[in-house]
């Protein structure tokens, strides 16, 4: 079997980034790190570092060509994913992430603090709670609720035409969502993970 880094690099190249020294420096230290605190703190259910490759980092990373908008919220973050991920790759980009628990908010602080990462803040508070100065270009979930729901917790924090994001397996086909929003589903190609995944944009018009 391949290890970590390999399959890291690898996967960065048919992903088809450029800044691939910059990104596999960063991403290494994260994926060490999750390693490390999930074993306290159980902040992924995967075990192995090839598997925090295949199935979260270069998960995230195939989204990242799609993601626009400067100010991005990530709701319920949980190990930094996709947020942190978005943030090492759009040092321009403001990232906010929002989680409840206390524990994977240091993590993220943690991490966002060893990665000099001066762009992303994080907000211990539930994302329903949250109060904004700025509302958000766009704002998006992986692993947190279904879409109308991230729709309903969040649409006073999003600007008129923002985009929600949410990043799905297949049971993405039987969720319901509101007709009166515009839906986009994209089939993503992930290296190494075989499984059907998809990014769901939704346009706030």
């Amino acid at each position: 079997m391949l290890n970590s880094e390999v399959v890291l690099i690898s996967g960065l190249e048919k992903l088809g980034f450029k800044n691939k020294e910059f990104l596999l420096s960063k991403l290494l230290i994260y994926m060490n790190l999750l390693f490390k605190w999930n074993k306290v703190f159980n902040l992924i259910s995967i075990k192995r570092k090839e598997e925090i490759v295949t199935h979260h980092f270069l998960d995230c990373l195939a989204i990242i060509p799609y993601i626009k908008g400067e100010n991005i919220l990530d709701v319920g973050s949980g190990g930094g994913l996709p947020g942190i991920i978005i943030g090492i790759c759009y040092p321009d980009k403001k990232i906010t992430l929002v989680e409840s628990v206390g524990k994977k908010t240091a993590f993220l602080k943690q991490i966002c603090l060893e990665l000099n990462l001066e762009n992303i803040k994080v907000i211990h508070n539930r994302v329903e709670k949250v109060k904004t100065d700025r509302l958000f270009d766009s704002i998006i979930a992986r692993a947190f609720a279904e879409m109308q729901i991230l729709i309903d917790l969040t649409s006073h924090l999003i600007v008129q035409n923002g985009n929600w994001y949410g990043m799905k397996s297949k049971k993405m086909r039987k969720e319901k969502i509101s007709s009166h929003y515009n839906v986009e589903r994209r089939l993503l190609s992930v290296p190494y993970l075989d499984a059907e995944r998809y990014l769901v944009k939704i346009n706030k018009r």
